[in-house]
């Protein structure tokens, strides 16, 4: 096979115009030295042909390109003689490749000097609102049961459906807590459903009382496939903004911690508007199919992009995909999805922009991954992951 048709291949997938799994079927037949080769090749050239040269003179861009490698050196004496981060943001879509069975397995099972982890497993809390707490175990199936005594949902593993009714007087409301390291998913009594990320708390109706809107409070990051009721539309309430729908499916991120908050649009239409604004409709924006609204807490303000919404959905599937994502962001993800303590010591590194997918690798691997080919030096201390 050509090489060039190689080089093709792997710079349409940097260029996103083929998925992972088209790229992966292309690539099998292909020597692996050949595809180490071409992918570096790659990353050079997309490193020198970003927005920031297109009207530049190559020799000048790849003059900027060597001083930038110098500029970025860690000043660290133990790391001194180490390559810096310019083509680090490819090397885990590399990995991607060379673990189709070219090397991976021997990659990751070598020597291992570390510590060990431990992770704490703790289990999802249901408040049922008259002050007593449901532990659900992922590994039971029980009846939920109101003040009264009565069903009101049912439990199965991972998963709680509640009962559809329509009641009218005063709303009962539950709140399940989500921690690190778990995933949930509900069936509100309308029929939505809800999946809930790690470190995430939603707060909701048992029903939703009739002539009402159908109204849940999130802190944290949820997917919503909301059951279409043009009378009665459906609003989730954050911090910072308010998302209102009819029938559409959609992600919302709006951790307390993070800098921004957001919504994804996947399907139908939503509306977001600043919860915060004494006339709350008034600074409003509305999403199409595969746009992101964003909501900066420190400028206070609302703005739409088009993005690709698999980025943001996919770890409803046990997916992580990062795609020029800061260090300091994916760390945050890391300790949510896994329930592991990172500390950063290392400012620069920080600041450095990355794009990786992983799927099914443990903390340990995924720390592996950044040792061996980001070269990040950590250590397990504590039980806290400490990056030097």
């Amino acid at each position: 096979m050509k090489k060039s048709s190689l080089e093709k291949i792997i710079q349409d997938y940097l260029d996103g115009k083929i998925e992972e799994s088209k790229l992966y079927e292309l690539v099998q037949d292909y020597p692996l030295e050949l595809v180490k080769k071409c992918f570096y090749d790659s990353m050079e050239v997309d490193y020198l042909l970003t927005k920031k040269y297109l009207k530049v003179d190559k020799e000048v861009a790849f003059k900027d390109f060597l001083h930038q490698i110098k500029k970025q050196t860690i000043p660290v004496k133990k790391l001194q003689n180490r390559r810096t981060y310019p083509f680090f943001k490819y090397a885990a879509i590399f990995l991607g490749v060379i673990g189709l069975g070219l090397g991976i397995t021997t990659f990751l099972n070598s020597e291992d000097t570390h510590d060990t982890l431990t992770i704490g497993n703790e289990e999802v809390n249901l408040n049922l609102g008259d002050g007593n707490v449901k532990i659900v175990k992922g590994t039971e199936s029980s009846d939920i049961l109101d003040s009264e005594g009565r069903v009101i949902a049912k439990q199965t593993g991972n998963r709680i459906s509640y009962k559809s009714t329509d009641k009218s007087g005063k709303i009962e409301y539950n709140e399940i807590s989500v921690p690190n390291g778990k995933k949930f998913q509900l069936e509100l009594s309308d029929g939505t459903i809800v999946h809930i990320n790690s470190g995430s708390i939603l707060k909701f109706p048992i029903s939703f009382s009739v002539g009402n809107h159908r109204r849940v409070t999130l802190k944290g990051e949820a997917f919503f496939k909301v059951k279409k009721n043009e009378e009665h539309p459906f609003v989730v309430m954050t911090e910072n903004f308010n998302v209102r729908v009819l029938g559409t499916e959609f992600n919302v991120s709006a951790y307390e911690e993070d800098s921004e908050a957001s919504t994804v649009l996947v399907s139908g239409s939503v509306q977001l508007y600043d919860s915060l604004s004494p006339i709350k409709m008034q600074s409003k924006i509305k999403l199409i199919p595969g746009e992101k609204g964003t909501w900066n807490k420190d400028l206070k303000v609302l703005k739409r992009d088009m993005v690709d919404t698999t980025i943001y959905t996919s770890w409803i599937q046990g997916k992580l995909i990062f795609r020029d994502v800061p260090f300091k962001d994916i760390r945050k993800k890391l300790e949510r999805r896994y329930n592991v303590t990172i500390v950063n010591t290392n400012l620069a590194l920080d600041e450095n922009t990355f794009s990786a997918n992983f799927e099914e690798e443990s903390i340990e691997e995924i720390l592996e991954i950044l040792d061996r080919t980001y070269e990040i030096e950590y250590e397990i201390k504590h039980n806290q992951i400490i990056i030097n």
